[in-house]
């Protein structure tokens, strides 16, 4: 038995979460090998990921250059806009503040 790849892992984790409709037991995950510990690390680091800056691989034939997408405000928007805490009408001024600061800063990388 070959032991799966972290990528491999995770797109087993988000093939599952796409096709479940409803929420569901951590549990279940058990459907694609990962035992209960082992799939509350994965959801912890998913969920830590999701809150970081969104970042762009710029491969070249010897390196990989990380470029960071968003800044701080960009960051600060999008948990705004992604928030079900909030109103529709902050929600809504927070994306269009998003969107704003994003097409600003790849206006002035240009």
């Amino acid at each position: 038995m070959t032991r799966r790849t972290l990528i491999e892992r995770a797109h087993a984790i988000f093939e599952m979460i796409e096709y479940e409709d409803d929420p569901f037991p951590k549990s279940k995950l058990q459907k694609v090998g990962l035992n209960p510990t082992t799939a509350e690390k994965w959801l912890e680091l998913i969920t830590f990921i999701q809150r970081k800056p969104r970042i762009r691989l710029i491969k070249t034939k010897s390196s990989t250059i990380i470029e960071r997408v968003e800044q701080k405000y960009h960051t600060v928007s999008r948990e705004t806009f992604m928030n079900p805490n909030k109103s529709y009408k902050e929600r809504f001024h927070a994306l269009n503040d998003y969107l704003s600061a994003l097409i600003t800063t790849e206006r002035l990388r240009e």
